[in-house]
């Protein structure tokens, strides 16, 4: 009996202690399949991606843990995903530092420009207590707004947004929290990506059509 209540204490001691521990979110591998269309859309465009905006300390939702804090950065994995993505997607891309004036478009030779704006960040963990263990979930969301300018100023903006829950079973401390902010990380960011790219092309699309339907 006396060994069950030892395990019991010592486990919640593992539970209360309290920490700050550093995450990085790796980048995710998003498959060209994963688009709504495999087709490089054609045409040379500057990419103007916001970043800075997405660095959270990650803190619990509730009394466990709660003296435990991860700081955790999203924003590499964020650029190096929409770069790729962005690339395979498109025919030509350059990524640029800023927004670019229409008169800066023509003068490089651009058809058009597209913004990503990094919006809100959601992330918060929480324990799932067992008998000797328990389970740390999260749950991150991303929002942001993608834009499409051409040569006529702004064509066209709308949202994106990633949203995942991660999961780490049968954990035996708050530290544990790392690899399930990984998972949820790593979907969001993921899911966020995809949905710009999508309402990147659709947009580029809509706005060659009002251009030739102008022209004609």
């Amino acid at each position: 009996m006396r060994f069950w209540l030892r395990a019991l204490g010592a486990g919640a001691m593992l539970f209360a202690a309290a920490c700050t521990s550093n995450v990085t979110v790796s980048a995710p591998n998003i498959s060209p399949t994963q688009f709504a269309s495999q087709t490089k859309t054609p045409g040379n465009y500057a990419v103007y991606l916001q970043t800075g905006g997405w660095n959270k300390e990650i803190k619990t939702t509730g009394w466990t843990c709660n003296a435990w804090s991860f700081p955790t950065n999203f924003d590499g994995a964020y650029v190096s995903a929409a770069q790729s993505a962005f690339s395979q997607s498109f025919q030509n891309v350059k990524f640029v530092p800023a927004v670019l004036p229409p008169e800066e478009l023509r003068k490089q030779n651009f058809d058009a420009q597209i913004i990503v704006y990094q919006g809100n960040m959601g992330a918060k963990f929480g324990v799932v207590q067992g008998l000797f263990t328990g389970a740390i979930t999260v749950d991150v969301e991303v929002e942001g707004i993608v834009a499409v300018s051409g040569h006529g100023g702004l064509a066209s903006q709308g949202q994106a947004r990633g949203a995942a829950h991660g999961v780490n079973d049968g954990v035996l401390g708050c530290d544990s929290a790392g690899p399930a902010i990984q998972q949820a990380g790593g979907k969001a960011i993921s899911d966020f990506v995809i949905e710009s790219v999508n309402a990147a092309k659709l947009n580029i699309l809509e706005m060659k059509t009002k251009t030739a339907a102008a022209s004609s």
